[in-house]
């Protein structure tokens, strides 16, 4: 009975983040849908899982920096669970993509980068996912726990760069046409995560000053 209490806040957390997870995939689906980006559905889904992840890697500097977001602390594993969801939500719905990384023939092309990036963060977070449950920690220790967490920040940069390769091109052509529509998401999501790296980078910088 003692273990209860936690047990459903934490089903509550679930609960908030999935609501969340919604808010953010109806603006970015309503934001593509309005600048008439084609296949909406699938790129709305793929920004909220970029944009969760992105706010459960950037918690623990947000919290060191600004203590009034210190309540938020505790949803770092829900951002990340939840967001892991709508990245493999996003996987299924880029059946193609994922078949062309499986064929030897586009490998002999040269490597896909924008698939393969996004292939090496989604099997960093299933890792990561594996091992969140406390039970896990106890079994492999602690000091692998939290290394193997911490190798969401590669993750993070694999992101970036799974944004970049696929959608450079498209944001060069908008701007060097003079910025006439308001930026995709795909730019917008590019200069979230490059936030994400620098908070990531201040606390490291913080935490050594202070050492």
């Amino acid at each position: 009975m003692g273990k209860r209490p936690a047990a459903t806040s934490e089903w509550l957390m679930y609960i908030q983040t999935i609501i969340l997870g919604g808010i953010i995939a109806f603006a970015s689906h309503t934001y593509i849908s309005w600048l008439k980006i084609p296949n909406p559905l699938n790129k709305s889904i793929a920004d909220t899982s970029i944009y969760l992840i992105g706010l459960s890697m950037a918690l623990a500097s947000v919290c060191y920096f600004w203590n009034v977001f210190d309540r938020f602390i505790t949803y770092r594993k829900q951002l990340g669970i939840v967001g892991l969801g709508f990245g493999l939500a996003h996987i299924y719905l880029s059946f193609g993509a994922v078949q062309k990384l499986l064929s030897p023939a586009v490998w002999q092309q040269g490597i896909p980068w924008g698939p393969f990036t996004g292939a090496l963060a989604t099997l960093i977070f299933l890792i990561m996912a594996f091992v969140s449950p406390g039970v896990v920690a106890k079994k492999i220790g602690g000091k692998a726990w939290r290394t193997i967490l911490r190798m969401g920040h590669i993750a993070v940069v694999f992101i970036w760069l799974h944004v970049y390769f696929l959608k450079f091109g498209y944001i060069a052509k908008w701007y060097a046409e003079g910025m006439k529509t308001f930026p995709s998401s795909s730019l917008i999501v590019l200069v979230f995560m490059s936030l994400v790296m620098v908070l990531r980078l201040a606390l490291w910088a913080a935490l050594v000053k202070k050492k």
